[in-house]
């Protein structure tokens, strides 16, 4: 199976989030060159592909009211805690980049440490023949219930977490071997999305 990962948001509402400093708007990946792919453009959506370190954020305020925030917490993109990390690290070491960030309350005061993660694999993981989503040079994943996305362990290959580069504004995808050490790292905040996979 193949997983794409987000943030199981169980809060109440949906509370606000600020950079304090950096400049999210001038973030772009260090390498930008065309590829078959979705066109790779400036700013901090999922490329793929590693980031210039010198605008993203360190710290961020948390509107709403003081609560236990989630291993893996959703803003601008995935932030994720040590555990991750070393789980990530474990199984693909120095692949990925986490950025440091400290979470703050709108009082100033600490909240969470956590890690701004940017998965740097960029694939063509969906098997083109089972797939029954429409692809136009992207895939067109309009929710059909009746249509399958299926991908495939051959062009995934040895990989354990990446972007498929003609999914538009995508998760990472993940390996079944990296959910189950999630699972067994007991990382809070982690929604999965279950799709089959093709030898």
């Amino acid at each position: 199976m193949v997983y794409f990962l987000s943030h199981d948001n169980r809060e109440i509402y949906s509370y606000g989030m600020k950079a304090l400093d950096g400049d999210a708007s001038r973030i772009k990946p260090v390498d930008m060159t065309r590829d078959d792919g979705i066109r790779i453009r400036a700013g901090y959506s999922y490329w793929g592909r590693p980031y210039e370190k010198d605008h993203v954020p360190t710290r961020f305020t948390l509107d709403g009211p003081r609560r236990r925030i989630t291993d893996i917490y959703s803003g601008y993109g995935l932030f994720v805690d040590e555990k991750f990390k070393g789980v990530v690290e474990r199984l693909e070491p120095n692949l990925h980049q986490f950025f440091p960030v400290e979470f703050v309350w709108k009082n100033g005061s600490h909240a969470a440490h956590r890690y701004w993660f940017a998965p740097c694999t960029r694939l063509d993981t969906v098997d083109r023949q089972k797939t029954t989503f429409e692809f136009r040079n992207l895939w067109f994943l309009d929710g059909s219930k009746d249509k399958d996305l299926v991908f495939s362990r051959s062009q995934i290959g040895d990989h354990h977490v990446w972007i498929d580069k003609f999914i538009v504004m995508p998760n990472p995808g993940i390996s079944e071997v990296l959910k189950a050490e999630l699972d067994a790292a007991g990382v809070t905040g982690a929604h999965y999305q279950q799709f089959p996979e093709t030898d």
